[in-house]
């Protein structure tokens, strides 16, 4: 909704030329005239879940926001008080490990300076991490490119057991679980697949982001990693 910013009187003042200096008066037309304002950008935050195990990488995505009037032309971070050195439209943070709450806010600036801010809360479970992940197992995923294609291939094969990285011939195990963001909205889900690796065709003209959930499991324990992605075009 517009704001009304003001509204001005403008008072012409016309003269009659010509007449005698009896007769002569000031003759006052005024008009009301509304000045309609810019509308205020919406910052949007995605890709910051509500809590995440101790070590989880979080991708918070500002790509969403928009102004309806103009254009976004910045981006500021603050996590947890303290401005995050990038203006991009997308920061990305290892938050610690201390089983706190931590906020995480974007504030965006349209063309004509006008600014919004919203924040998103996200805790780091610690005690959960401990309590279902008492072994060194760590899981870690890479992806790349299928040349000439619109397909990425995503491996655990770099996650690491006790120190050791994990291979086919382990007894170790990788589950994932997908979600597809577009461009317009629309969310698809993949079904939970297992293997060390894992296949998606990704149409990247309508592609938004993509949520990845990993869990690498052993007979004696399991560890679970979200993380966000945008992938590169090239």
């Amino acid at each position: 909704m517009k704001l009304l910013l003001n509204v001005v009187l403008i008072t012409i003042v016309l003269f009659i030329a010509g007449c005698e200096s009896s007769c002569c008066e000031n003759v006052l037309l005024t008009q009301s005239v509304e000045i309609r304002g810019n509308q205020t950008p919406v910052p949007i935050i995605k890709g910051v879940p509500t809590s995440i195990v101790c070590g989880s990488t979080i991708t918070a995505d500002g790509r969403g926001s928009y102004d309806l009037d103009g254009s976004i032309v910045h981006h500021i971070w603050v996590i947890d008080g303290i401005r995050q050195n990038t203006s991009s439209s997308v920061s990305t943070t290892t938050l610690p490990c201390d089983n706190k709450v931590h906020k995480i806010c974007l504030t965006v600036t349209d063309d004509k300076n006008a600014s919004q801010k919203v924040c998103q809360q996200v805790r780091v479970n610690r005690q959960n991490a401990l309590l279902s992940n008492p072994c060194d197992l760590d899981p870690k995923v890479t992806f790349e490119k299928v040349n000439n294609t619109q397909k990425y291939n995503f491996s655990c094969k770099e996650s690491t057991y006790n120190g050791q990285r994990i291979d086919d011939q382990t007894a170790s195990e990788c589950t994932w679980l997908a979600t597809e963001n577009f461009i317009d909205g629309n969310i698809v889900d993949f079904s939970e697949t297992t293997g060390a690796t894992k296949t998606i065709d990704i149409d990247l003209s309508t592609f938004q982001s993509l949520d990845l959930t990993l869990t690498v499991k052993n007979s004696e324990c399991e560890r679970t990693l979200t993380q966000h992605y945008i992938l590169p075009e090239n």
